[in-house]
């Protein structure tokens, strides 16, 4: 920013008389001939020559004008007419100075003058031509910033990591996001607690500066940490790893070390490049997304300075945005200015012109800023514009963006900018060879559209209840995949908490058929290498797994026991462990902790009944094993027994007992059904579930797709190997489906819902959460509806919409009819119902109407029966039912509630990607 007034009118402190003489000289490069160096202090200045001391003088005449008193030797400052003393001193041309370097600091740049009218061959006159060595491999550099606050910057960035993610070329993309702002922090308040690192940005300055290791086995440290809390987009093909800025806003209170820090090490003043290049190297990412501070801050200057990074600078058209982002790249052309010719195009930076309207495109201050931008960094080709300009339009729905999923959801919906970061993700990618894919067979020639549909419905009524089917394939979704994250090198000591259908003992028999975490995790796509190894041991099972002497339950005991030695005749049976429970709960021991304690113990070996005791022999015999348990619903049928509810709360407290153990060899991985948590913990059930809530076993919209089509492979509806799943992106996927189920519930041109969004909706309660049971179940009846169905044919897929819309009441009846069974609360209110003789069911409804007790009511709720409508205006009829369970009830839907229903969905699963 220019200064209009004076010299003498500048000069207030001696900082002033210092900004002043690195101005002239360019931060010191240029000096007058004779003179060696110029220090400034607080108390005065000394100026180090080897010429006649009135040609000292006269150069400082020149700089301060009438300010510099030649008898007084001082120059005149303006508060109170105080006297800063200039104090020359003689010494011999031999002794001279080293130059002090110019680092890529706010406080350095900002003295080089903006013009060079030519390339310097030698660049010995400025130090600041120390560039950077190019990065021959590794990932791409890329930086955002902006000089105001609240211009979209960060908001921009994530459109770009958006674009990376969706790109649709083969192969794994992976992109790694570092918060640098470190004032005023922006992804890193996007994050949920399942993909928090341990880590920050503000940790790494600190290791890095005042490393306790190598800088090389600090990188490795931070890259592991990074590993463990990564986002899988879409499976394990694409990968997000976010570096907060900080974990709490007391480490950026209290930061020691910035960026500048590292900048002004004397040997690489691009330290913090490097080292952050470096992570991204170990990560395997494909970029690194740095979202720096705003303004002229020097936590930002260490990146902006560095040539080769990919800058991209957000600004709106509002005057003062425009003012400052002017300065920046100002400073910046003058930095690139003085790079090598051949790096210089490479250097340009991109500049997004941010929250456009149609009515800010045509006022002046659009013009102004285009021109005042441009002016700022000048092209060289008069037919070609120093910077690149792209535009990004004002979206009220991308100002409210909460966590780093959602942003990835929306933010396609920027089209302009979103179009631009396609462009540039399709360049970053093109080196990537894509692996075409072979035309899919819809219907082959031995086999008609109908006969597809019978082997579906063949597929999912085994699925269905794939528990019994042991060689069923898994399908690695979210919560298995942060198993592999988090415990592929410890062993894994939680809850794995889902609803009735979400695919527990599925998931329990999976790792108990492979006998090794390692071989499990290596089924998920993990490196079995790199895994702990560790002996799988079922101590509680579910009754619709046989107990055989040469099962796959007494295989993986024995084998567990074969580690240590262990006599196989403690082993118990099904059928003893279900005595043994119910003798317990008719008679409760003393202590429910020691009662579990004692059970897993003594059947491997430990006679005391004491895991630490176990956990002893473990270590001796250098053996790991994890108990699994499962099947608790079997064991315990009422989880509101206040017994049994001691007793299960006893078995979810192992965990914590394991935790107590030195040197940890056991773990455990206990599987439990939601509503059984909720009865037995009454108290920090939300803490509880939080704790856990990376392993929560639900289905997200993505997951469900997956689903959906790995089903359709196994049919032969799609040639694809089922096992390609799990690494389609959501649109491939979205693609594919329309072989099954069509794009639409009608033509293309028709204005009916699409598809996979209706199937959804149809299955999910109203907060969104759906079973991967429901969509086998759905699946299941629709193809068995087609298979049979006459009439209009639909050549564009094997699902018919009219045998979809049919198979809805049938799904809801068979799901009641499970649910009341197994859940105490759905069973209750249904038993109330009939008692009191309600008839005339009909969605929405009061409380009172369908006699539901408070606590009934608020259990219901939990477990996504029943929705409360809070934003409607609609008085005491306000709850409602998701389709799914709502026809099994025998509810009706009213002429008010149909629309309103539509509302709810729209609202609560509006973002889902389908």
């Amino acid at each position: 920013m220019s200064l209009r007034n004076t010299v003498a009118d500048r000069l207030l402190t001696w900082l002033d008389v210092e900004r002043l003489l690195k101005q002239r000289t360019a931060l010191w490069s240029r000096l007058p001939d004779g003179v060696h160096s110029i220090d400034c202090f607080a108390d005065g200045m000394e100026i180090r020559h080897a010429v006649e001391a009135n040609a000292v003088e006269d150069w400082i005449a020149s700089v301060f004008s009438h300010a510099y008193d030649r008898e007084r030797k001082a120059i005149r400052l303006r508060i109170a007419d105080a006297w800063y003393p200039v104090q020359l001193v003689v010494e011999s041309a031999a002794i001279v100075n080293g130059e002090s370097p110019t680092y890529p600091l706010w406080r350095d740049v900002t003295y080089l003058p903006e013009e060079v009218t030519e390339q310097p061959t030698d660049l010995s006159s400025l130090s600041v031509q120390r560039w950077p060595a190019v990065w021959t491999a590794g990932p791409y550099m890329v930086s955002f910033h902006s000089f105001k606050g609240g211009v979209g910057r960060t908001t921009a960035l994530m459109t770009y990591v958006a674009a990376c993610m969706q790109e649709p070329s083969e192969g794994p993309k992976k992109v790694l996001v570092i918060d640098a702002d470190l004032e005023a922090p922006g992804v890193s308040f996007w994050l949920d607690e399942v993909n928090r690192p341990t880590v920050s940005f503000v940790q790494l300055l600190e290791a890095l500066h005042y490393p306790p290791v190598s800088a090389e086995e600090t990188l490795d440290f931070f890259a592991e940490e990074l590993r463990k809390t990564s986002l899988s987009v879409s499976g394990m093909q694409r990968e997000l790893f976010i570096l907060p800025a900080a974990l709490d806003l007391s480490e950026i209170q209290d930061m020691p070390v910035a960026p500048e820090h590292l900048a002004r090490h004397p040997d690489n003043p691009w330290r913090l490049s490097d080292h952050l290049h470096a992570l991204g190297r170990r990560l395997g990412v494909d970029a690194v997304f740095i979202d720096l501070r705003a303004g002229l801050s020097e936590l930002a200057s260490p990146i902006l300075f560095d040539p080769r990074v990919d800058h991209f600078f957000v600004s709106t058209v509002a005057p003062q945005s425009v003012m400052g982002m002017a300065e920046v790249l100002r400073r910046l052309h003058a930095f690139n200015s003085r790079l090598p010719l051949d790096r210089r195009d490479d250097a340009r930076p991109t500049v997004i012109l941010s929250l456009l309207t149609k009515e800010l495109r045509e006022a002046d201050s659009y013009e102004r800023a285009l021109e005042m931008l441009g002016e700022a960094y000048p092209a060289v080709d008069t037919l070609a514009s120093g910077v690149q300009w792209l535009e990004a339009e004002f979206l009220s729905t991308l100002m409210s963006i909460s966590s780093v999923r959602e942003a990835l959801d929306v933010l396609p919906a920027s089209n302009r900018l979103f179009t631009g970061a396609s462009e540039w993700a399709e360049a970053l990618y093109a080196e990537l060879a894509p692996t075409p894919q072979g035309a899919s067979a819809v219907v082959s020639a031995e086999s008609s559209r109908q006969a597809l549909a019978t082997r579906l419905h063949e597929v999912c009524k085994v699925a269905q209840f794939a528990e019994s089917d042991g060689n069923a394939s898994i399908l690695a979704i979210e919560p298995l995949l942060n198993l592999g994250k988090l415990h592929a090198k410890e062993l894994p000591n939680l809850l794995m908490i889902g609803a009735k259908g979400a695919g527990k003992t599925f998931t329990c028999r999976q790792i108990v058929r492979s006998g090794k975490w390692s071989l499990f995790l290596e089924r998920l796509g993990f490196d079995a290498a790199s895994t702990v190894d560790a002996s799988i041991f079922p101590a509680l099972w579910s009754s619709n797994i046989e107990d055989s002497p040469e099962g796959e339950i007494k295989t993986a005991q024995g084998g567990a026991l074969d580690l240590i030695a262990g006599d196989k005749s403690n082993l118990k049976r099904g059928s003893d462990l279900s005595r043994l429970i119910k003798d317990a709960l008719g008679n409760p021991p003393a202590s429910w902790e020691h009662f579990w304690d004692g059970l897993i113990a003594q059947q491997l070996g430990a006679v005391d009944g004491k895991l630490s005791t176990l956990n002893e022999e473990l270590i001796k015999k250098s053996a790991r094993i994890i108990i699994v348990f499962d099947g608790i619903e079997d064991a315990f049928e009422d989880a509101t027994n206040s017994v049994a509810a001691e007793a299960i709360q006893a078995l979810l407290r192992l965990t914590n007992r394991l935790s107590e153990l030195d040197s940890r060899h056991i773990g455990a991985i206990i599987f439990v059904r939601a509503d059984y948590v909720q009865a037995a913990v009454r108290q920090n059930f939300g803490q509880l579930q939080q704790r856990y809530q990376p392993f929560r076993l639900q289905w997200n919209p993505e997951s469900f797709l997956r689903l959906a089509f790995m089903l359709s492979c196994q049919a032969g509806i799609h040639a694809d190997d089922p096992s390609s799943a799990e690494s389609l992106r959501v649109e491939q996927l979205k693609d594919k489906l329309e072989e099954l189920w069509g794009k639409k519930l009608g033509s293309e041109k028709s204005k009916e819902a699409h598809s996979a969004r209706w199937v959804y909706a149809a299955l999910c309660d109203l907060k969104g959460n759906v079973q991967a049971r429901d969509l086998v179940r759905f699946l299941k009846f629709a193809s068995d509806i087609e298979s049979e169905r006459v009439g209009s044919s639909w050549t564009d897929r094997v699902l018919s919409p009219e045998s979809m819309r049919k198979a809805i009441p049938f799904c809801s009846q068979e799901k009641v009819s499970e649910a009341v069974a197994e859940i105490a609360p759905l069973k209750m209110w249904t038993q109330l119902l009939k008692q009191n003789g309600v008839r005339s069911l009909r969605v929405p409804f009061s409380q009172e109407s369908v006699c539901l007790t408070v606590e009934l009511l608020g259990a219901l709720q939990d477990i996504g029966v029943i929705y409360e409508d809070l934003d409607g205006k609609l008085g005491e009829e306000r709850l409602f039912l998701p389709e799914i369970y709502r026809s099994g009830l025998g509810f009706e839907t009213s002429a008010t509630g149909r629309p309103r229903m539509q509302a709810l969905l729209k609202k609560n699963i509006g973002s889902i990607p389908l």
